[in-house]
């Protein structure tokens, strides 16, 4: 169902209402391709902030538009241009953070299953591929850890950006996908589905537990029905991060009435870790102990 205003899909970013950070993301109108004020939209900030004001009275956009609407398709980056990423992963900060875990023959299997690059946007960056159940590449997520922590740099801002920004690549039509997506094979149709919530958890949780196939919503905001539908057929577990529990249950209570087959792990909601704490938090302890 489309609805007449949406939240912007380019990587367009402006000042949150509500916390000040250039994290906010607008509704635009779908008739128009406008922006419909500035207060009306999500903030990225999801567990610092969670500022979300939708626009009042969203129709459905049947009900007000006559005649065809027009679906952007999304815009694929070149298989050359993931190959370029994945050459040299010895400056890659996730990479050397993974060294200190794992042996190097499941750190050379992980990143060959996800393809794991990194480019010169950020001295040390990681780029995580969006590659889809067809092998068409719809993103690449630029992101920046420290080597020694695992953690996501966000001093003295968020590091976080596009491949298709960096190759300036303008017209560009982002439709994301799951991380791992590509991942689902019909020879291994047996495996269960697992989502996380984190790109660096899923790689790690595919190490812990190869068994799975394991992939990445990378927002909470994208455990949703049309990220989910290619893999609707299938068995799947979804471990949110710690105090997203309610919201993802609620998702998979939907779904599952929609056909769907997900289970809401508990596991990482009854933990003892802190607030936006995921999966692998608790299993690196263990490994550790």
């Amino acid at each position: 169902m489309n609805f007449k205003y949406q939240l912007d899909k380019s990587s367009k970013k402006y000042y949150c209402p509500n916390c000040n950070k250039k994290t906010f993301v607008r509704y635009v109108d779908t008739q128009n391709q406008h922006y419909i004020n500035a207060v009306d939209g999500r903030c990225d900030r999801e567990s610092k902030c969670g500022y979300f004001k939708k626009p009042n009275n969203n129709k459905c956009v049947t009900s007000v538009i006559s005649g065809n609407t027009f679906i952007n398709k999304p815009t694929y980056h070149k298989a050359s241009s993931v190959l370029q990423t994945i050459n040299n992963c010895n400056t890659n900060n996730f990479i050397n953070y993974l060294r200190q875990h794992f042996v190097p023959i499941d750190i050379k299997r992980v990143s060959e299953l996800y393809k794991i690059g990194n480019t010169n946007y950020w001295r040390g960056d990681t780029v995580f591929w969006q590659i889809d159940d067809h092998r068409k590449v719809r993103a690449g997520k630029i992101m920046l850890y420290d080597c020694n922590t695992g953690k996501r740099i966000k001093k003295p801002y968020n590091h976080v950006n596009w491949m298709h920004k960096k190759l300036n690549l303008n017209d560009f039509v982002l439709q994301q996908c799951l991380f791992g997506l590509h991942c689902i094979t019909k020879q291994e149709s047996y495996k269960t589905i697992c989502i996380v919530e984190s790109e660096k958890t899923a790689i790690i949780m595919s190490i812990i537990f190869p068994s799975n196939i394991w992939m990445a919503t990378g927002s909470k905001f994208n455990f949703k029905e049309s990220l989910l539908l290619p893999i609707k057929n299938r068995q799947i577990i979804a471990y949110p991060d710690k105090s997203e529990y309610k919201a993802w249950l609620n998702v998979c209570s939907q779904l599952n009435t929609k056909g769907f087959k997900i289970i809401c792990s508990k596991l990482v909601e009854s933990s003892n870790i802190n607030d936006g704490d995921d999966l692998v938090d608790i299993c690196l302890e263990n490994l550790t102990k």
